[in-house]
């Protein structure tokens, strides 16, 4: 017996007056919002099993440090680096990648009194 895995294709779905969203995977039928939270899942597995001791690398601070990269942006030339943070600072970074808009991230990274934390995340440099 033979079974193939399913490559998930969402097609995008424009109601009307609204913008487009993902619909249902025309393979399987998975939702787009079941998928996003099975790969966030396999995301926190991941967060977790890789956690150790070690200093983290904002801070500096020893504790346990969890695995941290950011989605990549359009200036990246390879994938964002992986940054391993303690657990005040992971959610520090992972509030500012969710939040900040590209228009103040560019802020951040081109203005010395722009957010450390932001240009930590973005742009490596602290």
């Amino acid at each position: 017996m033979t079974s193939t895995l399913c490559k998930h294709r969402f097609p995008l779905i424009a109601p009307a007056g609204s913008l487009f969203r993902p619909g249902d995977c025309t393979g399987c039928g998975l939702t787009f919002a079941a998928s996003q939270a099975e790969l966030e899942r396999q995301a926190e597995q991941i967060r977790l099993h890789t956690a150790h001791e070690g200093n983290c690398e904002y801070c500096t601070r020893s504790a346990v440090v969890f695995q941290f990269q950011r989605e990549a942006m359009p200036w990246d030339e390879a994938d964002p680096p992986v940054r391993w943070l303690c657990m005040g600072c992971w959610t520090g970074a992972a509030e500012v990648a969710d939040g900040l808009t590209y228009s103040e991230i560019s802020a951040a990274l081109d203005s010395p009194s722009g957010s450390a934390f932001a240009r930590f995340v973005f742009g490596g440099a602290r």
